[in-house]
């Protein structure tokens, strides 16, 4: 089913009256979700030799998908079910979705891709009881790998003590993402390597505003231009500091929230002098009307220093898409360097990861009927965890006819299927191999299954530059996991934004830092950073029963 046959479906004063009434923005803090009829799983047998029919809304990363693909014809012969699609984009996943559910209508399998709109949807008795030991019993290899890769997603799933839905995990959020460096520049500004700390990098930054290092005799150049979403910006400062501005960490084993700790000032003192140096593209600061301009001032040679920039296919010059083959178009005598996440001060180098947890594939309580359906999903699931072969075809198709392999090249998409739009019309899509955003198979797979179809040397390449030891992420997977993130959250990141703009242009002095932590902490910091800690022995106790050793966890 498409968004607009859905649209359909549904009056306009339906569509507002359920959404006044029974989508609020965020959770009551009282009450209990409705539940549906107790299921007792003992009883609970799946005869496979019945077809099943689910209607099932998968990621919305095809939102031009259709019905009865190949893909969805493998998967609906191998485990005798009929599916009933719904496909939705990104504007209709966080738009029309709720309204779907208000107005009655429910898939049986639902994506979703925040803590926050689950534990809504939860709230709202949409979504059915999972209990741990069902999925264990069940999908055991699955829960190995969730365990190994993902393991926070648990979290995700987690209200009020009980579990609901599936977990899933994406096994190459691990790799931190290389810089880029104009290699050409650097050599120009009389420096023979790219930057290693964070002094070096504010030296080779430096020479970028102040040495003409594209040789046009104009002081038209800046070292670097921030990205502007939350989860980026400044980040790699901030992780010489070993903090993430705009997620929880662990100090000391406790959560606290990385942007007002003392150190966080630090890196703000460093950030406002490369301002006030003229190192950073003052652009930045008004790049919410126009978005992130960051790769596109990179490639029209106006910075020489991109952040996250480079993976191995951004420097893939037999790629006339790339970042590298962009600005070969622009200047022919471009050259680009990956670099290796900055080391801080005590040496260690962090950056800033999702890691491997991911989202949550739920059941609707109408299932509660038919509960070997769970079973069904479960199977499907664990036999994508064991069968290599059929997870790569539940994602890129048919060898042959939907895609084949080079050394070169890795796993590549075949005529007409590689054309703007045809991969995800047929539910095929080699760049998402490694990731959670299958339509039927959202979820990863471990990394030995899909290392096979990577380009000659990019598993070298992420050794070098993107080594996973190296990735810090928040420390309980997602921070609107706690119960009061729809209150305060975003009201909180939009503040520290704006007061850490302003403190960086120098529009404010820098010991305003203090004021800003206390009136961040009033605001609702403080209610946040607490629900952190509650939900981190949560976690913890989450992981006992799964069997996860909790041995070796840090939370973070």
């Amino acid at each position: 089913m498409s968004a607009k046959e859905i649209i359909g479906l549904i009056g306009a004063v339906v569509i507002v009256l359920a959404f006044v009434l029974f989508y609020p923005t965020r959770p009551h803090e009282k009450g209990n979700p409705a539940q549906a009829d107790a299921v007792d799983w003992s009883a609970v047998e799946d005869d496979r030799s019945e077809q099943l029919t689910i209607r099932w809304l998968g990621p919305p990363v095809y939102a031009n998908g259709q019905e009865n693909t190949w893909v969805q014809g493998l998967l609906e012969e191998r485990f005798n079910i009929r599916f009933e699609p719904v496909f939705l984009d990104w504007t209709a996943n966080s738009r029309l979705k709720p309204l779907m559910f208000s107005a009655g209508d429910v898939p049986d399998v639902s994506w979703d891709g925040d803590p926050l709109y689950v534990r809504r949807n939860i709230h709202h008795g949409f979504v059915m009881e999972l209990p741990y030991e069902v999925i264990l019993e069940h999908a055991p290899t699955y829960v190995k790998y969730l365990n190994q890769y993902g393991r926070e997603t648990w979290l995700f799933a987690f209200y009020r003590g009980k579990n609901y839905g599936i977990p899933t995990f994406a096994a190459a959020d691990i790799y931190p993402t290389a810089g880029l460096w104009r290699m050409d520049w650097l050599r120009r500004v009389g420096l023979s390597k790219v930057p290693e700390t964070l002094d070096e990098m504010g030296e080779a930054l430096r020479r970028f505003r102040h040495g003409d290092p594209d040789g046009n005799g104009i002081k038209d150049t800046y070292g670097m231009y921030p990205r502007t979403h939350w989860s980026l910006a400044y980040a790699d400062v901030f992780a010489t500091f070993g903090l993430l501005p705009q997620d929880f960490v662990l100090r000391q084993g406790k959560v606290v929230w990385g942007g007002v700790q003392p150190d966080a000032k630090e890196a703000l003192r460093r950030l406002r002098r490369w301002y006030a140096e003229e190192l950073i593209d003052p652009d930045f600061a008004i790049a919410g009307r126009s978005g992130d301009q960051s790769s596109k001032k990179f490639q029209n040679g106006k910075i020489g220093y991109l952040y996250k920039g480079g993976s191995w296919l951004d420097l893939e010059l037999k790629n006339p898409n790339s970042t590298y083959s962009v600005l070969r178009q622009l200047n022919p005598q471009a050259e680009l360097a990956p670099s290796r996440v900055l080391a801080g001060f005590d040496g260690q180098r962090r950056d800033r990861v999702w890691g491997g947890p991911a989202h949550v594939m739920w059941f609707g309580t109408q299932v509660a009927q038919t509960p070997q359906k769970v079973l069904r999903v479960l199977h499907m699931f664990e036999t994508l965890a064991t069968d290599q072969e059929l997870f790569v075809q539940s994602r890129m198709g048919q060898r042959g006819r939907h895609w084949d392999m080079s050394a070169e090249r890795g796993a590549y998409l075949l005529p007409p299927y590689d054309r703007r739009g045809a991969d995800t019309r047929h539910l095929v899509h080699v760049g998402l191999l490694e990731n959670a955003y299958g339509f039927f198979s959202a979820c990863a797979a471990p990394l030995q299954f899909t290392r096979g179809y990577l380009p000659e040397g990019m598993a070298e390449f992420r050794d070098e530059y993107s080594h996973p030891s190296w990735g810090l992420k928040n420390a309980i997977g997602k921070s609107d996991v706690v119960d009061s993130a729809g209150r305060y959250l975003e009201d909180l990141r939009h503040y520290q934004a704006t007061v850490f703009t302003e403190i960086i242009r120098g529009d404010r002095p820098l010991d305003d830092f203090e004021p800003f932590v206390a009136t961040w902490r009033q605001r609702g910091g403080d209610i946040l950073v607490a629900e952190a800690n509650e939900m981190l022995w949560q976690m913890y106790e989450i992981y006992d029963e799964v069997g996860i050793d909790r041995e070796g966890t840090d939370g973070g």
